[in-house]
Order: structure tokens, then C-alpha cells, then sequence
């Protein structure tokens, strides 16, 4: 797994405490250096992060119509 991203609704960690727990449950670890936290809304690994959620990047979609 390359990628993740958590996206809540809320500010609590509840979310974020799940998805570790997950992670630890399958011997599976982050790096670090890699990781964001706290991110509002912009182009983010690859995908447009929006209060509606996570939707594609046009920008990404378009060079590979144009291929």
C-alpha cells in the first residue's frame, strides 16, 4: 500500500486512532517522513481535497485523455 488518506468530518482523533489501530493489527508502519496531517483542502497525493470530499484531480485526468 502506497497511499492513505483519512478524511473526517470531526476534528477528534477517533478516526486517525482506528486507522492506526488497523495498522498495527497488520505489522504495517508509516513512514514519517511521508506523512501530512491536519490538511484542509488543495491538491494532496495526486487528489482534489474538498469539504465534499476526495475527488479527482482534473489536471491528472486530462493528460491522460490527451495520451
Amino acid at each position: 500500500m502506497d497511499d492513505i488518506v483519512v478524511k473526517s468530518d470531526s476534528c477528534d482523533q477517533q478516526d486517525l486512532e482506528e486507522v492506526f489501530q488497523a495498522l498495527r493489527q497488520r505489522n504495517m508502519k508509516l513512514n514519517l517522513e511521508k506523512c501530512a496531517f491536519g490538511v484542509k483542502g488543495e491538491k494532496f497525493l495526486g487528489f482534489m481535497l474538498t469539504h465534499q470530499g476526495i475527488e479527482a484531480n482534473l489536471d491528472k485526468c486530462q493528460a491522460i485523455t490527451k495520451m
